[in-house]
């Protein structure tokens, strides 16, 4: 009797889980990339692109331009020479922030946004991002691994899936989901949405990706930083401890046993020990308070 209630109640929830499908068509719903972030994005996606191609992109776009300039001026990257034009801010600032600057127009929900049914704020999305983007930039300045210039746009957009998941949050998913995590304690939120929905926001922020066209590593590791660690993909290892170390700077100190046994295999496979990983989440929050409004 009790296998066919446990069975049964299996059935019942298969009924609310999400198609893929349907994941596709939500992401239509966000704000379509830029013409020159998708020039850029092209543009990068040639391996043998040359920085003049680039500069006529990001010049023809005025409002991009002055914000890179901002950002290559600022704190975290100023030097003794101001950079007075667009090749300048891209030789400072690297090709991987290019992309991301150019990324978070689209990115950024808007205020009105109701990201409530997965327990967000849109502000406590936003700083999330920006706060991995800054752990993805330490990370990447430290020389630790070959990360590729997709490091911090993936960092970026590793929890775009969630502004996917929460447009099917019915009332009674969140129910079966508060349910799931009450009875699975020390589970995480991600083994919820697997349980109840059918995805995950991981792979909800892959379908967003790939229907923005970025590139494939990019596309892997935002559907994949939550996954047991590939120890060979820097990329994927990278937003894996740039997704921790972001949570431990805005707060969100608990570790449950999957997050700290990925997190431990991530620092692993990048040869990362505790002094390092620690020296690279405090220097990532002086960087934060930079690129917040940098990033705004």
């Amino acid at each position: 009797m009790l296998d066919r209630i446990e069975t049964l109640g299996e059935m019942n929830a298969q009924r609310h889980q999400i198609d893929v499908a349907e994941l596709a068509e939500s992401a239509q719903s966000l704000k379509p990339l830029p013409q020159t972030t998708s020039q850029i994005i092209a543009v990068l996606g040639d391996p043998l692109f040359e920085i003049s191609d680039l500069i006529k992109v990001i010049a023809l776009d005025p409002t991009l331009t002055a914000r890179l300039l901002r950002v290559a001026n600022s704190a975290s990257y100023t030097t003794a020479r101001p950079a007075a034009c667009v090749g300048d801010a891209i030789v400072r600032l690297g090709t991987g922030t290019i992309m991301a600057m150019a990324l978070s127009v689209s990115a950024k929900p808007d205020p009105d946004v109701d990201l409530s049914p997965i327990g967000l704020t849109t502000e406590e999305f936003w700083r999330h991002c920006v706060a991995s983007v800054a752990a993805a930039e330490e990370l990447n300045s430290r020389r630790l691994a070959r990360f590729g210039p997709g490091f911090s746009a993936a960092a970026l957009l590793h929890d775009i899936g969630k502004l996917i998941l929460v447009q099917h949050m019915t009332p009674e998913r969140v129910e079966q989901m508060a349910e799931f995590r009450a009875n699975h304690p020390g589970h995480r939120v991600i083994d919820a949405e697997r349980a109840v929905l059918g995805v995950d926001h991981a792979e909800a922020g892959a379908v967003v990706a790939s229907n923005w066209k970025l590139p494939e590593d990019i596309v892997g590791a935002i559907r994949n930083h939550h996954s047991p660690s590939q120890w060979e993909n820097h990329l994927w290892n990278g937003v894996v401890l740039a997704n921790q170390i972001a949570l431990e700077n805005t707060g969100h100190t608990e570790y449950t046993f999957g997050d700290s046994e990925i997190v431990a295999d991530a620092m692993l496979a990048l040869a990362v020990e505790d002094a390092t990983y620690q020296a690279v989440a405090s220097a990532s929050r002086d960087r934060f308070d930079n690129l917040i409004e940098l990033f705004a």
